[in-house]
């Protein structure tokens, strides 16, 4: 157990009773000098210590351990690093001694802050959807076509007055056609405003589909039920047939739950939507059918979520394992964990979304993130440790594998497939970060990243407009 708050609840709980140092280091058998460490954080404490403390100022490990707090603690460091107060010495590491002396004050702040980067997020979203958008720009595209028109044939109208009867009543329903076509966009465009200022995010096909695996936390559980007793035809195959022989499965066996899931869900309601999001249902199934959750879960949470090691286990590549990860059954004692997969020219053509984690739907993403730098060492794994704008810390895992058949002459194409975790999460696995694990600044978007020293920028931010 860290110290990060036990030191100084410790000594403000030691002060309320008016105990000394040396009176209670004397107690729990352990130096004054030590005591002092201790409290002002720079010891870690654990076992048999952290109880004879406890017991010594009447007081339980739950109350000394307030895991509420940690994320206290977690949640101020990130404020600590917002752009907006890095020129204000904000004092980091005297975070525990707010928490411990002013929980109040503390709890405030936070909650001020979460507040100010939920409105943030929300204009960053909202940029970037009406910046980058395409049923946005295809229709800005053609209320400018239809003005034009109507304004070319107007022009002619009124600059030529003897234009035959008939050439006119043709140029009249030129006008009265386009005027109704652009009234049909400009009613689209208005439905499309009203849902943005709603905070509505499903506008396309690809949305529909998001929207669906959102609404179920990316967890389906009939599919998952009917794929257990599947998994057992498949085995004894090479990788590369067995992964086959599990979307021929998913396809043929749960073709009707898969229909059902998609007429349930009011997300999907056009027919490309509709094609995308069974697409990804099979790909849902057989890697449900490849592995098993119950086995999977299990062996997950021994191996401290070790993609590679799973990869193993389970004779599979590594971009299942990490779809798998995502599918696990939300609950307090499982990390939360999102999915990108790159392609080599960088743009992200599959994603599970994390809380918190800002990623564009449009524009390119920021290229400090190890989900594109993986692509330069291929089959290696890396891991980084990540701050936000926001402040918001996460740990990033990512390896880049070839999709094209391995053999001499052949070119190599590969994608990239990256796991996401916070960093408060990222200490349940094997990809926890110590105190010397390098904290990298990075962004969003170009676009949607307040950092204008960067010099991987490429476009400006949001906020110089």
């Amino acid at each position: 157990m860290l110290s990060s708050i036990l030191g100084t609840r410790i000594r403000q709980r030691r002060r309320e009773l008016g105990t000394t140092q040396a009176e209670l280091a004397k107690k729990v058998g352990i130096s004054p000098s030590y005591l002092n460490l201790i409290e002002w954080n720079k010891r870690r404490i654990a076992g048999p210590l952290l109880g004879k403390i406890a017991g010594a100022l009447d007081i339980s490990l739950s109350e000394l351990d307030d895991v509420a707090e940690r994320r206290l603690s977690i949640t101020l460091g990130e404020i600590a690093h917002l752009p907006a107060l890095s020129g204000l010495g904000a004092e980091e590491e005297r975070i525990n001694e707010l928490i411990g002396r002013f929980p109040g004050w503390a709890r405030g702040i936070a909650a001020l802050a979460r507040s100010e980067r939920e409105a943030t997020e929300r204009a960053y979203i909202l940029s970037d959807r009406l910046s980058n958008d395409p049923f946005l720009s295809e229709n800005v595209h053609r209320m400018l076509s239809r003005i034009a028109a109507i304004r070319s044939v107007s022009e002619i109208i009124n600059d030529y007055s003897d234009i035959p009867d008939d050439r006119r009543e043709q140029f009249d329903r030129i006008i009265f056609e386009e005027s109704r076509a652009l009234s049909d966009v400009a009613e689209a465009l208005a439905v499309y405003l009203d849902k943005a200022e709603e905070g509505e995010k499903v506008f396309t096909p690809v949305d529909e589909v998001e929207a669906l695996f959102q609404s179920r936390a990316n967890h389906f559980e009939e599919i998952e039920h009917e794929s257990a007793a599947l998994g057992k035809k498949i085995g004894g195959q090479g990788l590369g047939m067995r992964r086959q022989a599990a979307f021929d499965a998913a396809s043929a066996e749960l073709s009707d739950t898969i229909d059902e899931i998609i007429r349930n869900q009011p997300q999907i309601t056009t027919a490309a939507g509709e094609r995308r999001a069974r697409a990804q249902l099979i790909e849902y199934a057989a890697a449900a059918i490849l592995l098993p959750m119950d086995a999977f879960k299990a062996a997950a949470t021994s191996m401290k979520y070790d993609i590679e090691a799973l990869s193993a286990e389970f004779a599979c590549d590594t971009d299942i394992v990490c779809q798998r990860l995502t599918a696990l059954p939300n609950d307090d004692s499982t990390p939360a964990f999102g999915y990108f997969r790159a392609n080599a020219a960088g743009t992200i053509i599959r994603m599970h979304r994390l809380e918190r984690l800002p990623v564009p739907r449009y524009a390119v993403a920021c290229p400090l993130w190890v989900l594109f730098r993986a692509q330069q060492s291929p089959d290696m794994l890396f891991r980084q440790r990540a701050i936000f704008p926001s402040g918001a810390r996460f740990v990033f895992i990512a390896k880049a594998i070839s999709q094209s058949k391995i053999e001499y002459g052949t070119p190599r194409h590969y994608v990239t497939d990256m796991v996401a975790v916070s960093e408060d999460d990222a200490f349940e696995t094997v990809y926890a970060p110590d105190d010397d694990t390098r904290l990298e600044e990075v962004g969003p978007s170009c676009r949607l990243c307040p950092r204008e020293q960067c010099r991987h920028r490429v476009t400006d931010p949001l906020t110089d407009n």
